[in-house]
Order: structure tokens, then C-alpha cells, then sequence
């Protein structure tokens, strides 16, 4: 550090703090060369079923849309249904003659949720999870958590 008094006035210089390669950036989320090159984006992958297992709580939350499920009652019928789903839950089930069901069951990392209807009928469903629906899922999480999925 230098001290320069020039007519009352008190000056501090400072060795090398003008220098602009001294001037990190703050926050974000890339390597900066400070060379001259371009910033480089650092990549997350990660394979699709290891997202699934280790982040489906948070990747549910992107599970939205309307998909063909099975539905089995405690009686032991099993169904093909169109289903409406919202944040990883099952909302509604569609039967062939117009019915529905209301639920609010959770879909886990295998695509299994079970619920009771209105008239106290236990029903375990299932979600194939090779379905779009959870391919978008996976994609939207992916993306908003700059993975890669390989």
C-alpha cells in the first residue's frame, strides 16, 4: 500500500486493485476464464431412473396431464381408466360409462398410489412409468435444475 500526500490531500493507492482480472463475478452458475474466453456452463447429468429414485418428491411436481392408469378396487376388478393427474397426484378417475372417481392419492417413484373413493371402496392404481407423462416430468425437472438426463 502507498500513501501519496499531495497538498493536504491524503491519497491511499491500493497495488492491483484497478486491475479488472482481479474482479470475480458474483453468483450464477458458470467457470469464467479470465483469458478471454467465453464463460462455460458446468453440466449435471444424470440418468433418468437415478433421478427418479433419488429426486421424485421434487419431480412430481411436474407430473401434470391426463393418462390411462390401472385402477383395482378391494373387490378385486381391475380397470383401464383415463386419469387426470396434478402434482403428482391423482385427481380424478374416468370410467367408460361416464363415472368418475375423486381422489387425491400420491403417486410414488414406482407409479403406485392407492386412495378410498365416497363409498369407502379401497382402489390401488398405476401409473406406467415409462408413460410421456413422466418422461415430460423428468425433462421439466431436468431443465429447471440444469441436469442433462442421459
Amino acid at each position: 500500500m502507498k500513501i501519496l500526500i499531495v497538498s493536504g490531500l491524503i491519497l491511499v493507492l491500493l497495488s492491483g486493485c484497478t486491475k479488472a482480472s482481479n474482479i470475480k463475478p458474483s453468483g450464477g452458475n458458470y467457470n469464467r476464464n479470465y483469458g478471454g474466453s467465453e464463460p462455460t456452463v458446468r453440466n449435471k447429468t444424470i440418468d433418468r431412473d437415478e433421478a427418479i429414485s433419488n429426486n421424485w418428491d421434487d419431480i412430481k411436481e411436474y407430473l401434470n396431464g391426463s393418462e390411462t392408469l390401472e385402477a383395482c378396487s378391494d373387490s378385486g376388478d381391475c380397470y383401464d381408466l383415463d386419469a387426470d393427474i396434478s402434482s403428482g397426484h391423482i385427481e380424478t378417475v374416468y370410467f367408460s360409462s361416464g363415472g368418475n372417481l375423486d381422489f387425491y392419492a400420491s403417486i410414488d417413484e414406482s407409479g403406485s398410489a392407492s386412495d378410498t373413493d365416497q363409498d369407502s371402496n379401497n382402489w390401488e392404481l398405476s401409473l406406467d412409468m415409462s408413460s410421456s407423462i413422466v418422461d415430460d416430468a423428468v425433462q421439466e425437472w431436468a431443465d429447471n435444475n440444469e441436469y442433462a438426463i442421459f
